[in-house]
């Protein structure tokens, strides 16, 4: 049994086993960590006040906005051309290390320098060259995470994600029960990042100790080409993504930022799930693409989708009907004002969460340069919307921009890749919907008679994975089958 195990989680064999070994180990590193995260992100909320914490929530918004620079869709590149070319993947990760470094450089100036002229909170001015560090670190460790997305070693991502983010619960208590600021939950994310970014260097020391002798000039134009429109979508995706903190931060006090940034951060731990599910197919998923293997591309797809959904489903269904009760059970009764923002942010899930596979097959199609023009549309309406909205309602009102423009979003780039590689999924979303329903409406009733939170969730949860059973749902079905095989 434990050789089977073993095997099962710690080698590659086919495709099917490996993607379900990728989401096992990206699960466990990103649930693992986001738990942890989450812990001191709700501390923090609590000791620091809606204010405080509102300061540090813009800093990290405004400085995100500007990481765009970071990457341009080096580590996207890196993750395709080092699972489809095994013999230069050396090569290609010391290449996009020196492109990688010098933009990185060149970010975390404009953070320093530029980003403060954006700000009209004194207090978010002051963390910003300290962020900047975060910012370098992050991204020199998701570098590091590209590459073992590439090799299929997710093991590995997990073990850096979760010792990450232990560090910053450790430092992250510790700041903030003798130094309640701001500034001390900065430093806690930086030694995070940083211890991060440590153990990437010593889980790939062989790769990092060859990134000048691997070092090959003929890649960057090739590695640039690809990147340029990822770099463009990145620039338009993290504007679309951050500037309606940005915007609440010209119209509204820091306290209403704190509203919203609590019910975000909660969305924003839900929207891991379809990434990691995402990134586990996508190297499977680039190399049928690769060898036109559109029938098995489809069925990744079919089946990738089929799961976000599975998951997306009850979430928004439970995280609407309990809005008030998990804001008052996570940061308190103060933040119970945000409920309705965060009900707005929670139906986003339903549509956000196709969106990471939607993006890898794009980017296994090499079509970036297509959606393009979809993303400045939707990036130019999310700006107008809020003009429109925040003046008037606030946190509702941005809320709702990120709502309309990622349905406008996620709609254009679905119905462009159905046309270059069909794939259906409303036939899969049937007895899941109704699943959904059904729990959502427990879940409203029983905390309606005032059943605490988390036994709700838990009764809610258990009736979805039940109904489903009666229901049999196909991939209830798979799960027994695997569970099945362990056992044998």
């Amino acid at each position: 049994m434990f050789k089977k195990i073993g095997a099962l989680f710690f080698q590659n064999r086919d495709t099917r086993q490996t993607i379900a070994k990728n989401v096992f180990w990206l699960s466990v590193g990103q649930l693992g960590s986001r738990v942890l995260r989450a812990a001191i992100i709700i501390y923090a909320a609590r000791v620091l006040g809606v204010a405080e914490y509102g300061v540090f929530s813009y800093a990290l918004g405004l400085a995100s906005f500007f990481t765009i620079f970071a990457d341009i869709g080096v580590s996207q590149i890196l993750t395709r051309e080092a699972s489809r070319e095994p013999k230069s993947a050396s090569s290609y990760f010391a290449t996009s290390f020196w492109i990688k470094s010098t933009l990185l450089l060149f970010t975390a100036l404009l953070v320093i320098l530029v980003a403060p002229s954006f700000s009209k909170i004194e207090a978010a001015k002051n963390l910003l060259p300290f962020v900047a560090l975060i910012v370098i670190f992050d991204n020199l460790r998701e570098f590091s995470n590209a590459f073992f997305r590439a090799k299929e070693r997710m093991e590995f991502e997990a073990l850096i994600t979760v010792a990450m983010n232990t560090v910053i619960v450790i430092f992250g208590f510790v700041a903030l029960y003798f130094y309640p600021t701001a500034k001390s939950i900065t430093f806690s994310y930086i030694s995070s990042a940083g211890a991060g970014f440590l153990a990437a260097i010593f889980l790939l020391r062989e790769e990092w100790s060859r990134i000048l002798v691997n070092f090959n000039p003929r890649l960057i134009l090739p590695i640039m080409q690809s990147a340029w429109p990822i770099a463009l979508l990145s620039l338009l995706g993290a504007f679309m993504l951050n500037v309606d903190i940005i915007m609440l931060g010209w119209f509204r006090s820091a306290a209403e930022i704190g509203l919203y940034s609590a019910g975000q951060k909660v969305a924003q731990i839900f929207y891991t799930l379809p990434t990691i599910i995402a990134s586990a197919i996508f190297p499977a998923l680039s190399r049928a693409v690769n060898q036109e293997e559109k029938q098995k591309a489809t069925l990744i797809m079919e089946k990738g989708l089929a799961v976000v959904f599975f998951i997306a489903l009850p979430l928004t269904a439970g995280g609407i009907a309990l809005s008030e009760s998990i804001l008052r059970f996570l940061y308190g009764q103060e933040y119970i004002a945000g409920s309705t923002a965060f009900q707005i942010l929670i139906a986003t899930i339903l549509v956000v969460f196709p969106g990471p596979l939607l993006g890898n097959l794009v980017l296994a199609y090499d079509k970036q340069k297509k959606i393009a023009g979809y993303v400045a549309l939707t990036s130019l309406g999310n700006v107008i919307l809020n003009f429109l909205l925040i003046p008037r309602f606030g946190i509702v009102g941005a809320a709702t921009a990120t709502l309309v423009v990622q349905v406008m979003y996620i709609g254009l780039i679905w119905e462009m890749m159905k046309r270059i590689n069909y794939f259906k999924i409303l036939p899969h979303l049937k007895k899941m919907s109704v699943a959904a329903v059904l729990m959502g409406t427990l879940s409203f009733i029983l905390n309606k008679i005032g059943l605490s939170v988390l036994v709700n969730i838990t009764i809610s949860g258990a009736f979805y994975i039940a109904a489903l059973c009666l229901l049999k749902e196909n991939l209830v079905e798979e799960g027994k089958f695997l569970l099945k095989v362990i056992r044998k």
